[in-house]
């Protein structure tokens, strides 16, 4: 199990309700991550994941960064992620 630090921006909070969150996934990669988003708040995988492409929309942006290192722009949604990573949805 893997703890999480994700932010939602932008138009990822009216999705959430949230500006942030420690979650709790069993996620191997980004893409794992917002499928079960996606069962929890619903608009994550179309908000996120073009439905044609399968590819990352371009209109939305994801950063993600290793504990204890800044955060990097997501291109390949089938990136790992790690224990303690931070996750921002924007």
């Amino acid at each position: 199990m893997k703890s999480l630090d994700l932010r939602y921006i932008a138009c990822v909070y009216p999705i959430t309700g949230k500006l942030d969150e420690y979650f709790e996934t069993n996620a191997e990669t980004i893409r794992d991550l917002i499928k079960e988003l996606d069962e929890i708040y619903g608009g994550f995988i179309e908000t996120f994941i073009n439905k044609e492409t399968g590819k990352l929309n371009f209109n939305t942006m994801i950063y993600y960064g290793e504990r204890e290192m800044p955060t990097k722009g997501v291109l390949d949604l089938d990136q790992k992620i790690s224990d303690g990573a931070k996750v921002l949805f924007w």
